[in-house]
């Protein structure tokens, strides 16, 4: 059984923590808010704040999963800069530092177009992807680790295109055509478990490794698909040639990892089923 401390406890660091419970470790967690799911050892706190609270015994694996409190550059500092350094220098000073595993995003390969994967450099164009590009190459200074680039998260509770297929339907125009990339949170979770368990069995992954579902596909594709399922079909005509970048995980496409829902169909199709 290892000791993991989770600092972000959303709906991926809660998912990944009782998965890594049930697979028989130690979970501790860092969150501002006073709830955890049971069996969390949970410190309670703005780690921005005064003198960070720890586990007083040894952490063998960290995961920094991080949501901003704004979508400005200034929380984006505070939170994907600010968090991590606060965390590691007040781990440091009790223990070695364990390996990272650090939620990070495509964002951080800005405007690219064509196809994109982890041998492409990151290009950020906009605050976010720099910000984030910034943290991951801040904590590989400090310890061993791997920076997960996270595609579009879709799941229960992340309704977006749902609504936008409402509105659509309710007389909205529709959106520009771009070619889209997603993954589901349920494999967000099970590609962080199994990452987490490659390290603790000393068996390093990459740097870097991309999650996302391997069928990048059009925006309207995806709608029209979804207002079909949804009883409002909407009658887009996706063309032929569609603006964007397609993103693909070498890692994924190694077979080191099976996703649960490898393309937007299954997945919206989960979701759909949960609202039913």
């Amino acid at each position: 059984m290892a000791h993991i401390l989770i600092l972000g406890l959303g709906d991926l660091g809660a998912g990944l923590a009782q998965a890594l419970m049930r697979d028989g470790h130690r979970v501790s967690a860092i969150r501002r808010r006073n709830e955890a799911p049971p069996g969390v050892d949970l410190y309670a706190q703005d780690i921005l704040e005064g003198t960070p609270l720890l586990p007083p015994d040894q952490v063998d694996l960290l995961y920094i999963i991080l949501t901003p409190d704004g979508r400005d550059e200034a929380a984006y500092q505070r939170v994907f800069l600010g968090a991590p350094a606060r965390l590691l220098d007040a781990l440091a000073g009790q223990q070695p530092l364990p390996p990272v595993v650090f939620v990070s995003s495509t964002a951080v390969y800005g405007e690219a177009e064509g196809t994109v994967d982890e041998l492409t450099p990151p290009r950020p164009a906009r605050f976010n992807g720099r910000i984030l590009l910034a943290a991951e190459e801040e904590i590989s200074l400090r310890t061993v680790g791997t920076s997960v680039r996270f595609s579009g998260i879709y799941g229960p509770g992340r309704l977006r295109l749902l609504r936008q297929v409402d509105a659509i339907a309710g007389g909205e125009a529709p959106p520009a055509p771009v070619l889209t990339n997603r993954i589901h949170s349920a494999d967000c979770v099970g590609l962080l478990r199994h990452l987490g368990e490659r390290w603790l069995k000393n068996d390093a992954p990459p740097a870097v490794v991309i999650g996302t579902d391997q069928c990048p596909v059009s925006n309207l594709e995806v709608l029209g698909w979804l207002g079909e399922r949804t009883g409002h079909p909407l009658g887009l005509v996706v063309p032929e040639q569609v603006p964007g970048r397609a993103v693909h995980s070498e890692y994924l496409g190694g077979g080191q990892y099976r996703l649960l829902h490898p393309d937007y169909r299954s997945g919206y199709q989960a979701v759909l089923q949960t609202l039913q």
